[in-house]
C-alpha cells in the first residue's frame, strides 16, 4: 500500500517494486497515473495497487513528462486525466506518443464523454468517466493494455 505521499519510484526500480505491490491482476505492469486533485489521485493510486500494479504517480502534464523520460521503456500504461491545469491529458499524451509510439493510454473525466465532446479537451478513446467502480478501472486497464 502506498503512503500518502505518492512515491515517484525515482531511486529503485519500479518494476521490482509493482510485484510487490499484492494480490492483483498485473504483475510486473507499470502505470504512470498523471490526476492534479491530490486526494483522487491517492485513491486511484491504492485501487491500481490492489489490482496489482506498480505506480508512479504526477500530479501534473509536466511532471509526467518528466518522470515518462526518466522512466523510459518501464511504463506499461498512462492513466490520465484530461481536464488539468497547463498541459491537458490529451496534449501530454501526443508529446508522449512522440517519445514512445508504443505507450498505451486510457483517459478519464469527471466530465462526460458527451460534455467534453465539443471542447478541444475531448479525450480519445480509451475513456473511463468518473467516478468508477475498482472492477470498472480493472476491466478499462485491461483492454487497454491488451490494445
Amino acid at each position: 500500500m502506498p503512503d500518502e505521499t505518492s512515491s515517484t519510484g525515482r531511486d529503485s526500480d519500479p518494476r521490482a517494486e509493482s510485484s510487490e505491490a499484492g494480490g492483483g491482476e498485473e504483475p510486473g505492469r507499470m502505470i504512470l497515473l498523471v490526476e492534479d486533485e491530490d486526494t483522487v489521485r491517492k485513491v486511484i493510486e491504492r485501487l491500481l495497487v490492489k489490482l496489482g500494479y506498480g505506480v508512479v504517480a504526477a500530479s501534473d502534464a509536466e511532471e509526467a513528462i518528466d518522470l515518462f523520460d526518466e522512466l523510459d521503456e518501464v511504463v506499461d500504461l498512462v492513466l490520465t486525466d484530461v481536464v488539468m491545469p497547463g498541459l491537458t491529458g490529451v496534449e501530454m499524451a501526443r508529446v508522449l506518443k512522440r517519445r514512445r509510439p508504443d505507450v498505451k493510454f486510457l483517459f478519464t473525466s469527471g466530465y462526460t464523454s458527451k460534455e467534453l465532446g465539443g471542447s478541444p479537451q475531448a479525450p480519445p478513446e480509451p475513456f473511463l468517466p468518473k467516478p468508477f467502480s475498482m472492477e470498472e478501472l480493472s476491466r478499462s486497464l485491461r483492454e487497454a493494455l491488451d490494445s
